[in-house]
Parts: C-alpha cells; structure tokens; sequence
C-alpha cells in the first residue's frame, strides 16, 4: 500500500511539474532569429505601415492612427505636410537600425541622457494590429536603461517642459514638453521576448509626451552619471561625451552637419555608443565607481570643496564650472571640479591663492580622475 501512495505521488508531482513547465513556455522567449533578417522584414513592415496610415493629433498632443480609405481625403504619415517624418541610424547588435520619428515638440526644459529617468505619458501601438496594448495618460517615471532600447535613443533628442500644482481641485497643469512619435523594430523593443499581447518579433509604435526628467548618480559620488560614460575615440578622455541620437545631424532638422564629427566617430552616419568608461581600469565603469581614479580616495571626497580649514565646512563642486570666473566668489560652486592644484597656499587660510584659473577649462583632467591628486588640498 505505503508503494502505491509513493508511486501516486511521484505521479501527482510529475503532472504539476509537466503543467508548470507547459505554462512556463508560453512566456518564454521564442528562439533567437537573426539580427539582419528580422530587421529586414520589420522596416518593410514599417514602411508599410507609414504608407498607408494616416495620423492624427488633439491640441494636447493625443495621437490616433487610421488606415487610409481609397477615396482620399487624408495624407499617409510619410506625406502629411502637417507633421514631418524624420528618421536617425543608430547602431545596436551588430546593425545599423532606421527609426522613424515624428517630433511635434521639442520642449523647451532639460534633455535626458541615455542613463537617466524620464517623467513620461504614452501610448504603445501594436503595428501589426494598428491597436493599443499598453499607455499611461497620466506621467509614469521610468529608468531609460529599463525600458525598451529605441526608446533612449529618441527621446534624448527631446526636452522637458513645465508645469505647475492644480488649484481648486483641477490636477497638475503640463506644458512646453517634449513629444512626439517613434516607430521601432523589434530589436529595438522587445524582440525575441512577447510583451503583454504583442508577440515575439513585433515592431511597434511609441507616441509620447517628456514631461519632466531626473539625472541618476549611479553611484551617489556627487557626479552625475551623464558626465561618467564613455567618449568616442577620436575626442580627448579629458572632455565629457555629449550623444546625440541623430548622427551629425546636431538639430535634428534631416540635414547632416558638416562642422563636427563628435558623435560619429567613423564618419558612418551612425551614432556612437554610450558604453560606460572606465579610466581607472578595475572594471568598475565611473558612473558604478566610487573610487574612479583608484587611488583610495573616493570620489565624493575628493570633489569636495573646503570652504573653512577650521570648521572643514564644505560643499561639493559639480562636474563642469562657469565659463568666467566670478571675482566676488572666489570658490563658487559653479567653477566646476578643479584639476590638481599645484601652486601657492595662503599659510593663513591654507587655501590655493589666487584661485587657479583652470577651474573653467573643459579639458583639464579634473583631480578626481588624477591618481597623483590627494584630498583635501593635495
């Protein structure tokens, strides 16, 4: 009998095992396609889709989307003189990826960065399906390196705008904010992995509103995290990488600049990448590192400023300074990390004198990058 029971329940267990795995599998990732081939089929999708919708938008920049009729009467998205259809390169997996975009508005506040969060209102569109599968009418706060990848790529072309507390019972009033549509192949969304009702391999449609934003410290050092990634390789390691989703196209405006070539280090029309650096070579990228140059003194110290000797009152500097120098403020906060100060101290203050004047050169190696800089006046 005590074996039938065993055999029973070796049966039973079996059984959930079996129906939890079946269940498992119907969110499983499908299996990996390759890169070239899935971005093929979906541009031409998109493309597709581009040439046969038509778009609409409220005063308030709510979008809506329709199939064009035989009859006319509406202009397609890539035709509609009303809003003009953009598209940037960037690279990711190995490809060079189009994303079409539609800027209604720029805004007029702060830009993110790739590593930041974004206060933002939105709307996914399934293209396949031309339906919603997931939007937030009311701002959500989002981490740009947890979301879908397309979206750190457009939006950082976008600003922030305003807003101000409702009264009288009225909710908060928004705007002068970015927003706009993006168009995304699968391997800038979701890719190999199904998402609510989009299934695996869907590219898909993003319109959006940048409502407000928040730079991240990675590593609470007191530098922002946008001024620790990496620079592209032909520009000096002293001087902070700036993106730019768009190429050398510096305003967005469809035509390639011909001034710089900051953001597209081979001259390839593609953006380059915002790999984190790591300038002291532990494997700890900066924006992670408390300790970026690795000479035992963390960062957050060594940017201090030390504003009285006595009582070691002090405040820490951020990461880029003033253009000129304000005399009735000698250690104004607005100077930006200095670099190693090896002039004269004031034998009363023990303060550097006069103030160096490379507090404001952008490409001064500032003295928590140095690993010959010591805290607190080296």
């Amino acid at each position: 009998m005590n074996n039938i029971f065993k055999i029973l329940s070796v049966f039973v267990i079996c059984v959930v095992v079996a129906s939890c795995s079946n269940n498992d599998n119907s969110y499983n990732p499908e299996p990996l396609r390759d890169y070239a081939t899935q971005y093929t089929a979906d541009l031409a999708l998109i493309n597709t889709y581009i040439d046969t919708h038509y778009l609409t938008r409220d005063a308030d920049y709510n979008v809506t989307f329709d199939t064009l009729l035989p009859t006319g009467g509406h202009s397609s998205i890539r035709t509609d003189p009303a809003f003009q259809l953009k598209d940037t390169t960037v690279a990711e997996d190995g490809i060079n990826y189009k994303i079409y975009f539609i800027k209604f508005r720029e805004g007029t506040k702060e830009r993110p960065t790739q590593v930041d969060s974004v206060h933002v209102a939105y709307k996914g569109i399934n293209l396949l399906k031309s339906a919603t599968f997931d939007q937030s009418i009311t701002p959500t706060w989002f981490k740009l390196q947890e979301v879908v990848s397309g979206w750190s790529h457009i939006l950082t072309n976008f600003h922030t705008g305003t807003y101000s507390p409702g009264t009288g019972g009225n909710g908060t009033t928004f705007d002068n904010f970015g927003a706009g549509v993006m168009f995304l192949p699968s391997g800038l969304a979701y890719y190999n992995s199904p998402a609510g009702t989009i299934p695996s391999y869907s590219p898909i449609i993003f319109s959006f509103k940048l409502i407000e934003l928040r730079y991240r410290d990675h590593d609470s050092d007191g530098i922002l995290s946008k001024d620790e990634r990496k620079l592209p390789s032909n520009v000096s390691p002293l001087v902070r990488w700036k993106e730019n989703p768009f190429g050398n196209d510096i305003n967005g405006d469809g035509t390639i600049d011909t001034s710089t070539t900051l953001y597209d280090t081979n001259g390839d029309g593609v953006t380059d990448s915002t790999e984190a650096y790591d300038i002291d070579g532990d494997g700890f990228p900066n924006m992670y590192d408390i300790d970026d140059d690795g000479d035992h003194f963390l960062t957050r110290v060594e940017i201090k400023q030390y504003t009285n000797p006595t009582t070691l009152k002090v405040h820490l500097f951020g990461f880029n300074g003033a253009a000129v120098d304000d005399p009735t403020t000698p250690y104004d906060e607005r100077l930006g990390i200095p670099r190693k100060y090896t002039g004269p101290v004031n034998s009363i203050t023990n303060l550097p004198t006069p103030l160096p004047a490379d507090y404001s050169d952008p490409t001064r190696l500032r003295r928590h990058l140095d690993p010959t800089s010591f805290p607190p006046y080296e």
